[in-house]
């Protein structure tokens, strides 16, 4: 069992690792997402990232889903602007433009 194993189960809760690739336990269940980019490391981002969470959360999704969803639509923002401005550079206010064309599939 790993440590982030103990510790969804010991909280009852989704548990992520941000990292290169990002790692999400709940129920079980790992999830790893590598992508993003460098350019998350920036001031607010993990709000973005929380908000994003909480906002699946608040509509009903389980926890595992809400922060599955999240991680991936905040990294792939990521990867967006680092396409389009580079790997680093970039603020956490241009992340969230980018999440509806991101959930159109656009």
């Amino acid at each position: 069992m790993t440590a982030l194993d103990k510790a969804a189960n010991l909280f009852r809760a989704a548990i992520m690792v941000k990292g290169a690739t990002s790692h999400l336990m709940a129920d079980g269940h790992c999830l790893r997402y590598a992508g993003g980019g460098l350019g998350l490391a920036v001031s607010g981002s993990g709000d973005i990232l929380a908000g994003l969470i909480a906002s699946f959360g608040a509509q009903g999704l389980p926890p595992l889903e809400a922060a599955a969803w999240g991680i991936w639509l905040h990294g792939e923002a990521g990867r967006r602007l680092s396409e389009t401005m580079g790997p680093i550079g970039y603020l956490a206010r241009e992340i969230l433009p980018l999440v509806p064309g991101l959930m159109r599939g656009v």
